[in-house]
């Protein structure tokens, strides 16, 4: 059954600070800063996973990731933590500043559909350790300068100094090694040494190979994304500044959690209030604030979101 009226009042009621905390937040010279945070503990997390997108909305994709990672990481006996990340600058993407309060919004509600799904099997006499979630903001658009301002943000968020642990999809690992995104370092890839010399690393789920998803095709079979990695681990891109033990940071993990949904479906589903649709794309509290919203109505490419 939906919960949308409860929830729905419940993030409403929260806009105006959502709105305050990213006015406060890009109008300071921080680089980073948690906005809120669901279910706080007092865990002193060792690995902090990080689910960096731009939200445009969230899909179950993005919940793919994290619940793919936390549930991997229960069976590491280690305390962890994950945060949601939104860059309110993007490498790639043309910012869209009205929208920014409904993105963090969005980024709450995943993180209550993240947390409830994780509390489901302590329901079911499987004992859950603690999760808290993380709503994030950064000036950075880049994985090496989110990860310096995570760490070197005063007072220190995460006073336990854990390893960063990436969520991302293939995709995103091709443009993290594309020598394009570093034109003033010489060699290009060597602007990853911060990152990777830290101790920190990625996450990466497959792309699955579809003949008839022409995206998909540009990754190849899975057999040639197991080779990418493979290959930067025995130095095949060294010349260009990475470096082969980096490679074995890089985790490629098969998961069939939200294949194929892409946030531009979404888009195009909520401007035809096709709502059915929206929630067989997304998970339930993000679907329920979409439609409670009205988000996408005026244009399905996300560049003018109703607040």
């Amino acid at each position: 059954m939906s919960q949308m009226p409860s929830l729905s009042s419940s993030l409403r009621s929260l806009l105006p600070d959502f709105e305050a905390a990213l006015h406060s937040f890009t109008s300071s010279s921080s680089k980073f800063r948690v906005v809120r945070t669901i279910n706080p503990t007092s865990t002193k997390p060792k690995t902090l996973y990080i689910l960096d997108s731009s939200f445009n909305p969230p899909s179950k994709a993005h919940f793919g990731l994290v619940n793919s990672a936390i549930r991997a990481a229960k069976t590491k006996d280690e305390p962890f933590r994950v945060l949601l990340l939104f860059s309110t600058h993007n490498a790639d993407k043309a910012p869209s500043p009205a929208s920014f309060q409904q993105r963090i919004a969005l980024m709450a509600g995943l993180g209550e559909d993240i947390f409830r799904e994780w509390n489901k099997s302590s329901s079911s006499g499987d004992e859950n350790t603690p999760i808290s979630i993380d709503v994030g903001l950064t000036t950075e658009p880049y994985y090496t300068d989110k990860s310096m301002a995570i760490a070197e943000s005063k007072p220190p968020f995460y006073e336990s100094t854990p390893r960063h642990v990436h969520l991302v999809g293939y995709d995103t690992l091709i443009r993290l090694c594309n020598a394009k995104y570093y034109p003033k370092h010489s060699p290009p890839l060597s602007a990853l040494a911060p990152f990777f010399d830290a101790g920190h690393g990625l996450r990466v789920t497959a792309r699955p190979y579809d003949e008839s998803d022409e995206s998909s095709k540009e990754y190849g079979t899975l057999e040639a994304q197991r080779d990418y990695v493979m290959a930067l681990r025995q130095g095949r891109k060294e010349t260009e500044g990475f470096k082969s033990e980096w490679g074995y940071r890089v985790e490629l993990v098969e998961d069939v959690e939200g294949v194929g949904i892409s946030s531009t479906r979404v888009r195009k589903a909520a401007k035809n209030q096709e709502w059915d649709v929206v929630r067989s794309l997304c998970t339930e509290t993000v679907s329920d604030w979409l439609q409670d919203q009205g988000l996408y109505s005026e244009d399905a490419e996300g560049k003018k979101m109703m607040s």
